[in-house]
């Protein structure tokens, strides 16, 4: 074989492989398929920190549950082998409440520890509606401030992790321009983090959730799944705060005491659940994402768009254990 007709096999080759690169990037692009590799042009660190997803249904929705749920949109499934439970509109974008505050704590865990110190701003201090009632110039442990925002949903001490978490500006004066530059940088992580774990449906413009005029924030059933599924598992402590009905925290000579009650009902009425985090806004509706363990077996259900989210999750609860072979225990009323 003469080096002339060598070197036309390799460039065919060579251009042969291009070719099935480019087009398996936009196969997988406008598939919207769940990308699990590093292939086709894709960065590797877009999905470095996701390594499960869940697996396609292996059957449609019940026609009778998907109707009787009151909720736009729900996805349930088991977390440890990924089998889809059930699903309604699971990818629609829709406005999801406090549930964007799980991407401000992931942010904020993978910035500081639980034990870091943090001081109250005054524009956190007169965040509304929901709250911890945090006084400006209050320095709080982070992990009390987690306490706030999984049991009473505190848009406050939301707004005091996305001022101070990231950490690169505590040496600078407290401007209101500086702590604004700091509360955009963690913005900017919120969206990209979002990219990394696969959450292709989802857009975050602010710590709390709350909806802001003119602005566009949403997220999806599934996409929240995929964010609760790597907080829990990358910070196993967060199930055991979110699953408190009652915390109470002591005065300090840097904060007063603060008493807090959790808003998951489903805690005393429904055997199993452990938490894990509610939202609302007349926008959004009800929503909640759960996660229950019984026999071996944890389901992890989100719901959103609900009329009546704690009758939606029991229906799917059911349902979904029972999917999993796991007998059912009568919930409390």
């Amino acid at each position: 074989m003469t080096n002339s007709v060598r070197n036309i096999i390799l460039w065919v080759g060579c251009l042969s492989l291009v070719v099935l690169m480019i087009a398996g990037f936009f196969y997988l692009k406008h598939r919207q398929v769940k990308l699990i590799s590093p292939i086709f042009g894709i960065p590797k660190n877009r999905f470095a920190d996701n390594i499960w997803f869940p697996k396609e249904a292996s059957d449609e929705s019940e026609p009778a549950m998907f109707y009787k749920i009151s909720a736009r949109s729900a996805f349930f499934v088991e977390t440890r082998t990924g089998q889809v439970l059930f699903e309604k509109n699971a990818h629609q974008k829709l406005p999801v409440a406090s549930l964007v505050k799980i991407m401000t704590v992931i942010i904020a865990l993978e910035n500081r520890s639980f034990d870091e110190i943090l001081q109250v701003s005054a524009k956190a201090a007169n965040m509304e509606p929901d709250r911890m009632i945090l006084i400006e110039g209050e320095k709080l442990r982070l992990e009390e401030l987690l306490d706030g925002i999984f049991l009473v949903s505190a848009n406050d001490a939301a707004e005091v992790l996305a001022e101070r978490a990231t950490g690169r500006r505590e040496d600078l004066p407290a401007l209101t321009a500086v702590r604004q530059a700091g509360r955009q940088e963690f913005i900017n992580l919120m969206n990209s983090k979002a990219l990394q774990l696969g959450m292709g449906d989802s857009q975050f413009i602010n710590p709390t959730g709350l909806e802001e005029d003119g602005r566009s924030q949403y997220s999806s059933a599934y996409d929240v799944a995929l964010m609760v599924r790597y907080a829990i598992y990358k910070w196993p402590h967060l199930v055991e705060i979110s699953s408190k009905q009652h915390i109470f925290i002591p005065e300090t000579d840097t904060h007063q005491d603060y008493d807090l009650y959790s808003g998951i009902n489903l805690l005393t009425t429904y055997p199993g659940v452990l938490g894990f985090k509610t939202g609302y806004t007349p926008e959004a509706g009800l929503t909640l994402a759960t996660l229950a363990r019984r026999e071996g077996k944890e389901v992890l259900g989100v719901i959103l768009g609900s009329e009546d989210r704690r009758d939606d999750a029991k229906e799917l609860l059911d349902y979904s254990f029972k999917k999993l072979g796991v007998k059912n225990e009568t919930a409390s009323d």
